[in-house]
């Protein structure tokens, strides 16, 4: 095996292939293009690998998740027990979180989440969704991060991303902080930090732009250090390649926590409240690509998509309607769905529902509707398994976690 040859994991929907080939080739790197679906074996070949950034497989159902489920991914939690260096960067970054590479966690749980963006400056939301700027990160001194230089200075890269803020519960905290997982963080120019908008550009906990596992050699890292114009992020490469061709030992650590269990309550509906269920005039092909990664899974099930949405106030439905801010009425309609044997559904709802925010704020101040106290918008997930296993394989559904990160989201039984 050449010390040079560095694999870049391709998905649909990936991009920046170009721009990782010149940066690899750069630092003195042989790049080669792995498909998804090429066989796994072949990454035995390769000395590291590089996650593309992109929308792998559209982002539907949550971006990465798809991925991380494809039998290509584990082959690469194989590889990284053996101390080779695994990089994903943006879409590869929520890869390599959902597949529990990061903050790798004994048997690879699911840890922590990548949310929405939030931009936020003070208490306030100034801004949601898809966002890209140049913006400075910088290493932690104390990191073990092959992708990390010592005495590293701030470095210039891009962000284009939508749901790049890490989140993490209050006793996983504790963990990356103190085996110092956040790699890079958020910066001005100078290096200082800053919780606020646009020094952190999503609303980061502890402005984290990457995270490590605790062995270092996989990193999970929201900026695109491949776009940088002339090679202002090459410390990262450099280091990596520094890590390839070092003597050093190589012993895989990896924390002990005690992971979230997937648990489902069931969806206690207000009567205070008005529910409207929304589906789609068009095929459904976020629903066709979960259902396909879900048959993937040895599970023969048909997949339903529902758009749920929750309103609290004195308002006049009809004239809220009217605005189209909840759905667009050339594909989307409002439906109703009853009991039916053999159909699970369930009912996934964000922790911080930042959308849900963001639509009650344009009803107030846009449309004036001062009544509203909220809208709160949630997706439901219909399953009809076609086996005489369906209570087994509905478990093995959610705890696939395709439908509900639990860091980040409740599932409720609907």
């Amino acid at each position: 095996m050449s010390s040079k040859k560095i694999a870049f994991i391709q998905f649909p929907g990936s991009n920046t292939e170009n721009e990782t080939i010149n940066m690899l080739k750069k630092h003195g790197f042989e790049p080669f293009g792995h498909f998804w679906n090429d066989p796994p074996d072949m990454l035995k070949n390769y000395a590291g690998y590089i996650i593309l950034g992109g929308f792998s497989f559209e982002d539907r159902s949550r971006s990465g998740i798809i991925a991380s489920l494809e039998p290509v991914m584990q082959e690469v939690k194989k590889q990284s027990l053996l101390g080779k260096p695994v990089l994903g960067i943006c879409n590869g970054a929520q890869i390599l979180v959902e597949s529990g590479l990061v903050p790798g966690n004994e048997n690879f749980n699911t840890l922590v989440s990548l949310a929405d963006n939030k931009r936020v400056v003070g208490n306030r939301i100034v801004g949601t969704g898809y966002y890209n700027k140049w913006c400075y990160i910088k290493p932690n001194e104390d990191s073990l991060s092959a992708f990390a230089k010592k005495g590293g200075k701030p470095l210039r890269v891009p962000i284009a991303h939508a749901e790049g803020r890490f989140v993490f519960d209050k006793d996983v905290e504790k963990e990356i902080l103190h085996n110092n997982l956040i790699t890079y963080q958020y910066c001005d120019s100078s290096g200082l930090l800053s919780k606020d908008f646009p020094t952190n550009p999503n609303g980061s906990l502890f402005s984290a732009a990457a995270l490590s596992n605790p062995s270092g050699n996989v990193m999970a890292m929201m900026p695109h250090p491949e776009r940088t114009l002339n090679n202002e992020a090459g410390d990262i490469f450099s280091s990596m390649k520094k890590y390839i061709e070092s003597d050093k030992p190589f012993s895989y650590k990896a924390l002990r926590f005690e992971s979230k269990k997937t648990r489902v309550q069931r969806f206690e509906k207000n009567k205070n409240k008005t529910e409207i269920l929304i589906s789609t005039i068009i095929a459904d092909n976020e629903a066709g690509s979960v259902e396909k990664c879900i048959n993937g899974l040895g599970i023969d099930a048909k997949i339903k998509k529902y758009v749920h949405f929750e309103i609290d106030g004195d308002i006049d439905l009809n004239s809220l309607l009217a605005t189209d801010v909840l759905f667009n009425p050339s594909k989307e309609y409002m439906t109703k769905i009853g009991e039916s044997s053999g159909v699970d559904r369930f009912l996934v709802r964000n922790n911080d529902d930042i959308h849900g925010q963001s639509i009650t704020q344009t009803l107030r101040d846009r449309f004036n509707f001062t009544g509203l106290n909220s809208v709160q918008r949630s997706v439901v997930w219909e399953i009809k398994i076609n086996s005489g296993s369906r209570k087994k394989d509905v478990d093995l559904i959610l705890n696939s976690h395709i439908f509900a990160n639990p860091v980040s989201q409740k599932c409720h039984e609907y």
